[in-house]
């Protein structure tokens, strides 16, 4: 196989000539495989646009079986298939939800919760259950370690950043170890007589048709701003549980644990936990049914409110974005401490 390395003039060059090249593939097309701590050619990110690019080009130039990104220090990665298809985000974790499932039928696959509603269908028409969890890859693998502590198996947690741990290799957060379960596929699939790439393996999984993230800056004495932060999550929290956002209803992780539709289990108390006020609302109209979902988050770094929201309806995040405005920020008065400017721009556009 033909398989192109971009390690964005990080650490992840060793990939090639320690890995790839001693078990005979053709490495020939990688990229950018010397450190440089200036990063002169591209940010080392499997989120980042560029890195995607240029490695699909060099995959398609090539006429590659794979291509592979990594981030600086390799415990993220992404990879482009032979036909120059980008597989990040949503689509990893689906590829290797499809890998995982299929050595270990029923598990469970935890996740941060800005993952979307077509991945939780795509696990669980594979068999597998879906565990939304807090933003944050180290809260995603201590909660998959949690759980088989507690009997249930999760043998994938991965967040939607590239960050992603395997329990067949002690849950590390491990890039290059990601890559080489997609290589055995690929290696499966072509011994088994497929002619498909590896994309093959998540054609199936729907992608959104809107994807938004928002900030809300807190306005108010830094002492101030955390409890601030957490009054106005804790309100929308009320807000959506007493049914005053019309066709909102809080999310909950399904079926690994049992919460009270709070994606944070109530009995945590680790600092993290504390930290990290978030809650998930999926979006209905009488009209198209289910259309989405909006997730705020505390900011752990920063005096903000994260807002991300996805829609599989054209329009649907605008809709969502006036609701929140109109039903909750403005009706429960949380607005007078929160820079909604964003908000406003979004809920205002033609």
């Amino acid at each position: 196989m033909q398989i192109i390395v971009n390690a964005g003039n990080g650490s992840g060059g060793f990939f090639t000539w320690a890995v790839l090249d001693k078990l005979g593939a053709d490495t020939f097309g990688s990229l950018h495989l010397n450190p440089d701590g200036m990063f002169p050619n591209h940010i080392p990110n499997p989120e980042d646009k560029t890195a995607m690019a240029v490695t699909r080009s060099a995959v398609l130039e090539n006429s590659a079986d794979l291509g592979i990104v990594f981030d600086t220090d390799v415990d993220r990665s992404g990879v482009v298939d032979s036909a120059g298809n980008p597989i990040n985000g949503d689509k990893l974790i689906a590829l290797m939800s499809a890998i995982v499932l299929r050595e270990h039928p029923g598990s469970t696959i935890v996740t941060d919760a800005r993952t979307s509603m077509a991945l939780s269908k795509f696990i669980t028409e594979r068999g597998g259950r879906h565990c939304l969890y807090r933003v944050g890859y180290r809260n995603v693998i201590d909660k998959g370690v949690q759980l088989n502590k507690d009997g249930i198996e999760a043998h994938l947690m991965m967040e939607t950043s590239g960050h992603g741990a395997l329990k067949e290799n002690y849950f590390l957060d491990d890039g290059a170890y990601m890559v080489v379960k997609i290589i055995i596929e690929m290696v499966r699939m072509k011994l088994g007589g497929s002619a498909e790439g590896i994309g093959s393996l998540i054609k199936e999984l729907e992608e959104p048709f809107e994807s938004v993230e928002l900030r809300m800056d807190v306005q108010s004495e830094p002492k101030d701003a955390k409890a601030r932060a957490v009054q106005a999550i804790e309100t929308f929290r009320e807000f959506v549980e007493e049914g005053r956002i019309e066709g909102w209803e809080l999310d909950s992780c399904g079926d690994c644990w049992v919460t009270d539709g709070c994606l944070v289990d109530t009995d945590d108390t680790t600092p993290a936990a504390i930290d990290a006020y978030m809650y998930r609302a999926k979006v209905s109209d009488s009209i198209q049914g289910e259309i989405g979902w909006v997730h705020l988050r505390q900011s752990i770094h920063n005096p903000n409110i994260a807002v991300n929201l996805q829609s599989m309806v054209p329009g649907g995040c605008q809709s969502m974005i006036k609701a929140l405005r109109n039903q909750f920020l403005m009706a429960s008065g949380v607005e007078q401490f929160l820079d909604t400017t964003q908000i406003d721009k979004w809920a205002e556009m033609n």
